[in-house]
């Protein structure tokens, strides 16, 4: 009797914790996670060869975003939230044809927005970091003030543009982000050396937020700073 007592106030313990994981109340253990994101992804089929890395979000408390890929992506491509133990496909992105950027910034937001943020400056900026991560794009590749006169200087010596490339550092990119506040809640810029485009340009990205974190606008540009490698063709910046 004392072990069937025993027994089941661990059952009991048990369900209260995956409750409390089903209602998003308690986070639970990120192998859990990283293995609901997988079977999303996948489902209906196999989850063997699966590759599954978190997008790092600090301001966001209870939803967690990965990107899901078999192959290199060169098959499955996909970003995930998970949220307790409720799993989303957020973004196809090896969709044929191409899923469209305005679906995919709207279910992300409908993410974003549950989580109940109230940014301030600094979490903003990691906020928009967050969203370049969404993009597909890559934060060594956000340059500074003196980042893009090295890079137009560096025009027309690969060398040159390999040592300015290999220089760069993902640790400090969320800091290179000029945030400020605006009516509508937080405004950052940022210069993006896009070298998987044709020309390696440079883009001039404006991000708009809400104070919930929720994307409102994304605007680019190519800058006319930076310059473009010689002798190609200047490449279309992402929508």
């Amino acid at each position: 009797m004392r072990w069937t007592g025993v027994l089941a106030g661990a059952l009991m313990a048990l369900l209260a914790i995956v409750a409390l994981w089903g209602m998003a109340l308690v986070d639970p253990p990120e192998g859990l996670s990283r293995g609901l994101a997988a079977l999303s992804a996948r489902y209906p089929g196999r989850i063997g060869g699966v590759e599954v890395e978190r997008i790092p979000c600090p301001p966001l408390k209870h939803l967690r975003l990965y990107v899901v890929c078999t192959n290199a992506c060169a098959e499955t491509w996909v970003i995930v939230g998970v949220r307790g133990l409720w799993p989303e496909n957020l973004a196809n992105l090896g969709r044929v044809p191409p899923q469209p950027a305005e679906e995919t910034r709207r279910r992300i937001g409908a993410a974003v927005a549950r989580d109940g943020l109230s940014l301030d400056r600094a979490s903003a900026r990691e906020m928009i970091g967050c969203d370049l991560r969404l993009e597909g794009l890559l934060p060594e590749l956000v340059l500074t003030p003196l980042d893009v006169v090295a890079l137009e200087g560096a025009r027309g010596s690969e060398a040159e543009m390999q040592r300015l490339l290999e220089s760069l550092d993902a640790r400090d990119a969320w800091s290179r982000i000029e945030t400020d506040e605006v009516e509508e809640g937080f405004r950052g810029h940022l210069f993006y050396w896009d070298t998987s485009l044709p020309g390696r340009p440079l883009l001039e990205m404006t991000f708009t937020l809400g104070t919930n974190g929720v994307l409102r606008s994304l605007d680019v540009e190519e800058s006319l700073r930076g310059g473009s490698d010689s002798g190609s063709t200047r490449g279309t910046p992402p929508s």
